[in-house]
């Protein structure tokens, strides 16, 4: 493999996506840190805060090593997307993450020129902008869900479940238009009576006097802290409104809720379930955790520590309730644990760490449809060999030789798997 091969197959790697990844999370985390540095400051400026923050030499340090790092982060990038563009050529341009990339980049090297090569004023709404569009670069975290299997899961299952999340939304939000507007209209009145007091008209005014604020309200009430906006109704306008809480909360924030979150979970399961991939790394960890089961217990009985276990080491353990116990965790409980050895042997005396771990994934469990089969065939191989045998002179002794001797006896009902399989 040459360097410049070797150099594609490690951009696209998941080494690469790993380094990157982490390299995306301390630019965030920087970001956050800039941010919250800008706010500091701003609040010691406007007097929100008391007392000097920093004086203007430290300041100046500080914003001058915030300047410095974003521009290190903007070179890291560019010169990521670059090398991606030159070196993967068609194979860059065929994922749309990757115009994200190049979007985010273009979006940085925009605000380093607008902050740091112009003299006019900045209009700050385009400042804003610039700064949010930055941001866009921590959605690179959804392409590299290949490394993190956890975090595959959950893409996939929102992306499978985006139809049902529309519709879940979509009848929440009617019937909290609904009941808004049930409470909006009831309270129109209170809130128009002057014979009450100013103060607390304008309480549920804040609450329910419009459809936007009623809204926001009952959005309130199902997800937030519901108490306040009950109590307001209940003490200023009529104690019945809370009947209409309470059954507005079992109904919708108890029942409807909770049959919506079983659905994402049903459809959650079953994504998990039915993603070929994801089976497959869920199967090589099954089998990696029980092949560290079995070489610890292979290890245990090893008393010698010669790395291969014969029949009298094999013969102490056979009493032990621990071994007894561990074979039942590896699946592997048998009545006579003696005569187990013999199938686990391959005839030398003794069995080594190989042949337990092949024995151990051959026995696991019970007797599959496919092991059935095979026992059937090969005794019927037998049935035919021990004719041929009671019967030398005979020409054709085999399949129809066996399907006889069924047919004669009790068990006429049985054909042979031969035969079954001619039929089919």
């Amino acid at each position: 493999m040459s360097r410049l091969e070797w150099t594609r197959d490690f951009l696209q790697s998941n080494v690469y996506e790993m380094i990157m990844a982490v390299v995306l999370c301390i630019n965030v985390f920087w970001m956050a840190l800039d941010l919250q540095f800008t706010g500091t400051v701003a609040a010691h400026e406007y007097g929100i805060y008391e007392g000097e923050f920093l004086d203007g030499e430290t300041l100046t340090t500080f914003k001058t090593a915030f300047s410095v790092g974003d521009v290190t982060f903007t070179v890291i990038f560019l010169v990521d997307v670059l090398l991606r563009i030159s070196l993967l050529r068609c194979a860059f341009w065929k994922q749309w993450m990757n115009y994200v990339d190049l979007g985010v980049v273009i979006t940085s090297l925009v605000e380093l020129s607008v902050v740091h090569a112009t003299t006019m004023p900045v209009n700050p709404v385009l400042f804003r902008l610039l700064r949010i569009g930055k941001l866009a670069r921590a959605f690179r975290m959804v392409h590299m869900t290949s490394v993190l299997a956890s975090l595959q899961l959950l893409v996939k299952c929102l992306s499978s479940s985006a139809n049902m999340l529309f519709w879940s939304f979509l009848l929440l939000t009617f019937v909290q238009c609904v009941a808004g507007l049930v409470i909006s209209t009831l309270c129109l009145d209170f809130i128009a009576d002057e014979s009450i007091n100013v103060s607390v008209r304008e309480e549920v005014f804040l609450l329910y006097g419009t459809f936007t604020r009623t809204f926001l309200t009952m959005f309130e009430v199902l997800f937030a802290n519901w108490g306040p906006a009950c109590r307001v109704l209940m003490e200023s306008v009529s104690e019945g409104f809370s009947l209409f809480f309470l059954l507005y909360r079992c109904v919708l924030g108890f029942a409807v809720l909770n049959i919506i979150n079983a659905v994402f979970v049903q459809q959650t399961m079953r994504t998990a379930a039915s993603d070929e991939e994801i089976a497959f790394k869920q199967k090589e960890k099954d089998i990696q955790a029980y092949t560290r089961k079995v070489k610890k217990l292979f290890q245990t009985m090893d008393a010698s520590g010669d790395g291969a276990i014969n029949l009298s080491e094999f013969s102490k353990l056979v009493q032990s309730p621990k071994l007894k116990f561990w074979m039942g965790q590896l699946e592997l409980e048998y009545h006579d644990l003696l005569s187990l050895f013999e199938f686990l042997d391959n005839g030398d005396g003794e069995i080594t760490l190989m042949e337990f771990i092949d024995g151990a994934a051959r026995l696991r469990g019970s007797a599959k449809a496919l092991d059935i089969w095979r026992v059937e065939t090969k005794v019927e191989v037998l049935f035919e060999e021990v004719l041929k045998l009671l019967q030398p002179n005979t020409e054709s002794v085999g399949l129809q030789s066996v399907q006889k001797v069924f047919n004669n006896s009790s068990y006429s009902h049985i054909k042979t798997t031969q035969l079954v399989r001619q039929v089919s």
